[in-house]
């Protein structure tokens, strides 16, 4: 699985940057792509969080041993993701957005779109990054800039999810859509 993910993470950092490289857009849109980017990156973070905690058992073929997995054994040891390096906390997610880069480089898109999964691409990659800094005892000065901002995922707010059973508080890149997404959950009950 290692070399799994190193692939994915260089793949993912080539195709970003060569999709960054060729934004065509206004200098307004920057802004309304990034926070356009970083929700779909919090509501991913979400529905990926609550599925593979929800669904499936470790060994589900293919998805239980590599991904199922990790989730389950986080609410046994959540600090466990604090002693894992940047390839295996970020391989996974890389992976999941390789074909979302690929394909705005194959299919012809609208500029604004391509904007828009670009930033979505690199707000998946942060999301897990976020996600390690909530669990993190000390995470690092500028994370925790961003974190009393609210602008990425906190430790009070993360720690609303690891409180049995385990059924709410998914989104992990900001927080910013738990709220909505606990909502449609209780709805789903």
């Amino acid at each position: 699985m290692r070399a799994v993910e190193i692939v994915s993470v260089v793949a993912f950092l080539f195709l970003l940057a060569l999709c960054f490289a060729q934004l065509a857009v206004p200098s307004w849109f920057i802004p309304v792509a990034l926070l356009s980017g970083w929700l779909a990156a919090d509501l991913f973070s979400g529905l990926v969080h609550w599925a593979l905690d929800s669904f499936g058992s470790v060994r589900t073929p293919l998805l239980g041993p590599a991904f199922i997995r990790p989730f389950r054994e986080h609410h046994a040891d959540p600090a466990g993701m604090t002693r894992h390096d940047f390839i295996e906390v970020n391989g996974a997610s890389c992976l999941g957005c390789l074909p979302l880069l690929i394909g705005i480089q194959v299919f012809e898109t609208n500029p604004l779109l391509h904007a828009v999964i670009a930033c979505t691409a690199l707000g998946v990659l942060l999301t897990n990054q976020c996600h390690k800094w909530a669990h993190s005892e000390e995470p690092p000065s500028g994370a925790r800039f961003f974190q009393k901002l609210g602008l990425v995922l906190s430790a009070e707010e993360h720690i609303k999810h690891h409180t049995p059973p385990f059924n709410t508080h998914f989104c992990t890149a900001s927080g910013w859509l738990n709220r909505p997404f606990n909502a449609l959950l209780r709805l789903g009950r």
